[in-house]
């Protein structure tokens, strides 16, 4: 390597996996974009990982295995950005795989666009022994560049989440907050530092862009391992959303033209407010306190609905909980509504909406009937199917959740089981729903499959509501 400091640094994150870090650092090594230091942060691995890393003899590369008191992905990432020499920084991890051609179309779109400080990629995913996972790999869409301001409120719209191995930033527009020390500090102050899991994904682009310009390259440069070891064990599935939007409002408040979005904002933290009471109720019957809430929440959308629509339509996880549990309430503009630039999950919460609105309510269960059914998650729309459900005399036999924290535990009455209970529990002829909102319906697909003995019926939510 050049004796200067070279423009970009690559973070690759690592702790025992070995056998997916060899083909993630050998995918950076063999990059058509070549100036650059590979910064290889150990957590302190016992497989091989440091033995592995000190036999390459790439100049290119700077190793650092952290003692086990401070090894944690959220100080690894940290420390990538401070001891780093390049001024553009990817911290990557090692379960990822990066296309040949990914840093190169990267530092090309930021040489290109030089008011841009940060960009992030769009994935393909693969399953755990490195194969496609189908759908996976759409049509390229066009590239995105967000101007201050503006991806934080689109986020409300859109959703649009950044995938952090795929993010390069300059080092010289990273907040203060994010310094290694202050990482010790939160870590102190932090009553449960799992209520803000997986949230840093958004939280960094959005910071960053309350003052600067950030990009989105709408091509598949990255490859993402799709594998259970990813999903979060947080203790509370909604806390983390709640202090999400809050920040997110936070950092909007200087935004030209927010105060019309603050009620957006304020919608979203209290649908999560409205999960975790929902979420942790484990008995049939929702608690007196809840429906209060529910119903207080929902007549102030429906009060504001011609004011503020986008509210409304953050909300309509809320109001559709108030119809299933109280039908027959009636909405002036609702039928009317519309969501076309909205994410395909807002897009059919509101024909959901629409239908439990309707005089001659139909179940979107209608055409399951005399099936068993399994649900994969236990958050917001899982308690919405199962009321639906209940309402119709349709079969719910199990949630199925991931996160070992919900595992013997119920919704509504229905028990949680993990993943595993499918291979001995799941009949030939039961239904399984996803009912994730996140558009990455392949992606829980490949999970599920990974427990199932044979190829049963795997569908979403989505495409109950036609």
């Amino acid at each position: 390597m050049n004796s200067s400091a070279p423009p970009l640094t690559v973070a690759l994150l690592t702790y025992n996996r070995l056998h997916y870090f060899k083909e993630s650092i050998a995918a950076i090594l063999n990059q058509s974009y070549t100036y650059f230091e590979l910064l290889v942060l150990d957590n302190c691995s016992t497989d091989g990982t440091g033995e592995f890393v000190l036999s390459l003899k790439d100049p290119r590369i700077r190793y650092i295995r952290n003692s086990s008191n401070i090894s944690t992905v959220q100080f690894n990432c940290l420390s990538a950005y401070h001891i780093a020499l390049g001024r553009r920084v990817i911290v990557t991890h090692d379960d990822d795989i990066m296309e040949s051609h990914m840093l190169e179309r990267q530092m090309n779109f930021l040489d290109c666009n030089p008011d841009v400080r940060l960009v992030w990629t769009r994935v393909s995913d693969i399953d755990q022994d490195g194969k496609p996972i189908a759908d996976s790999l759409l049509t390229n869409g066009s590239d995105r560049i967000f101007a201050p301001g503006e991806y934080i409120t689109s986020f409300l719209r859109e959703r649009l989440w950044p995938m952090p191995s795929g993010m390069m930033l300059e080092r010289a527009v990273l907040p203060k907050m994010y310094s290694v020390h202050a990482h010790f500090r939160t870590k102190a102050a932090v009553k449960n530092p799992m209520d803000r899991a997986g949230i840093a994904d958004v939280l960094l682009p959005a910071r960053i862009n309350r003052k600067n310009t950030i990009g989105y390259i709408d091509q598949p440069l990255l490859r993402r391992r799709v594998h259970t070891d990813q999903f979060s064990h947080a203790a509370s599935l909604s806390r983390p959303g709640v202090y999400l939007y809050r920040r997110l409002k936070r950092a909007a408040a200087d935004i030209p033209g927010f105060q019309s979005q603050a009620l957006h904002f304020d919608t979203f933290v209290a649908r999560f407010d409205i999960q975790e009471a929902i979420t942790t109720n484990e008995k049939e019957v929702i608690k007196k306190s809840t429906m209060d809430k529910i119903r207080a929440i929902t007549t102030k959308l429906k009060k504001n609905l011609e004011s503020s629509p986008e509210a409304f339509l953050a909300g309509l996880p809320i109001f559709i909980l108030d119809s299933l549990i109280a039908p027959g309430g009636q909405v002036d503009k609702l039928n009317t509504l519309q969501a076309d630039t909205h994410d395909i999950a807002t897009r059919k919460l509101l024909s959901w909406a629409q239908k439990t609105t309707s005089v001659s309510h139909s179940s979107i269960f209608q055409s399951l009937e005399g099936r068993r059914i399994i649900i994969f998650g236990s958050a917001f729309i899982a308690a919405l199917l199962i009321i639906e459900a209940r309402n119709k005399n349709v079969l719910i036999v199990a949630c199925i959740d991931s996160n070992v924290n919900r595992h013997g535990k119920k919704l509504l009455g229905i028990p949680i089981q993990s993943p595993a209970w499918m291979r001995d529990h799941v009949e030939p002829k039961d239904i399984i729903i996803i009912s994730s909102e996140r558009d990455h319906e392949h992606y829980i697909e490949a999970i599920i499959r990974q427990s199932l003995p044979r190829q049963e019926v795997i569908m979403t939510w989505k495409s109950l509501i036609e």
